[in-house]
């Protein structure tokens, strides 16, 4: 497994902090006259679309600041837009640009900072950066966003927006997928490109199992999923390379990789699935042992000890991947 270069990995640290501390959006801004007044507005990116915040009369002090902030916002953002474009050349995988107006949509609209972690392999393909090591091509492929939801209580900062509403920003063909009972709202959206959201919660009781939890915040519901509940906690903050970096949560490196290991053991002999599932747990698991000693360890102690199932399927799937942890 190759690592990263110092080079690479401090890039991206940049990057990430840059972006943590970049509280004022970006955008532009411009003045229209009304009844012979000056006011003043900025237009922002939100994945394929702009959006028009009013600021206030060009006159004010307080909307005169705040156009500043936000053209120097602008203008910081140039600069991470190289930034990111560097990384991309160096080899850092990014999303495509489907897929990055996607998270872009749903960063801007609050969700990654109210709730919702990206999990599955649109999360797999931000963590060459986060263990200093790259990983194989095919196992970072997806044409999937899967949004876990931590809180039912997850909402946009915007009130009364659905998901459906934010992701039609990126691409405005997403439709919902329909549901057996058409009674409960969506939790499967799919775009005329192909590109898939799925919304999923942790498993509470047997009853989840064959019906979504609705998230009233969304407008929307979500399929729980058993293990879940592991993958997401004490989730952590990525840089997704697409733009001028698009902030966003995805679950602990050790835990994804553990994660796979179990869940690998749901799925039947052969799978595709199954196999990414393997690969990308032992990538990881390989890539961990470098930069994060102890952290798989871990997560492995973790999830024995929530039961047999739980410790049958970890050591069936490091059987299967050689390794003796």
């Amino acid at each position: 497994m190759k690592p990263l270069s110092l080079n690479v990995q401090t890039l991206y640290a940049d990057l990430a902090q840059s972006v943590t501390f970049s509280t004022t959006p970006a955008g532009s801004v411009f003045t229209q006259t009304i009844r012979g007044k000056p006011y003043l507005y900025a237009a922002e990116k939100h994945g394929a679309v702009r959006i028009t915040r009013y600021l206030g009369l060009a006159e004010d002090p307080e909307t005169t600041e705040r156009a500043e902030n936000i053209r120097r916002s602008a203008q910081d953002a140039k600069g991470r837009r190289t930034t990111v474009s560097m990384l991309k050349r160096a080899g850092l995988p990014a999303p495509t640009l489907a897929m990055g107006r996607l998270l872009e949509a749903i960063a801007k609209a609050g969700l990654f900072n109210n709730g919702i972690v990206l999990v599955g392999t649109a999360a797999y393909q931000t963590y060459p950066a986060l263990v200093g090591a790259a990983l194989s091509t095919a196992a970072l492929i997806t044409q999937d966003a899967d949004l876990a939801v931590a809180s039912l209580a997850a909402a946009t900062d915007s009130e009364g927006e659905s998901l459906l509403d934010v992701i039609k920003r990126a691409d405005p063909t997403f439709i919902p997928q329909p549901s057996l009972d058409p009674r409960t709202p969506p939790w499967r959206f799919r775009s005329a490109a192909g590109l898939e959201v799925e919304v999923v919660t942790r498993h509470r009781t047997r009853a989840d199992e064959e019906h979504p939890v609705v998230i009233p915040g969304l407008r929307c519901s979500a399929q729980p999923l058993r293990y879940l509940e592991f993958l997401i906690v004490d989730s952590i903050s990525a840089v997704a390379l697409y733009g001028a970096g698009v902030p966003i949560m995805v679950p602990q490196p050790a835990r994804y990789a553990v994660h796979k290991l179990i869940v690998a053991q749901l799925r039947q002999q052969g799978a595709a699935k199954r196999e990414k599932d393997l690969v990308q747990a032992r990538e990881l698991i390989a890539a961990l042992d470098t930069s994060h000693p102890g952290a798989v360890k871990d997560a492995l102690e973790d999830a024995r000890q929530r039961g047999r199932k739980w410790k049958a399927a970890v050591d069936r799937s490091l059987r299967e991947i050689a390794l003796d942890l």
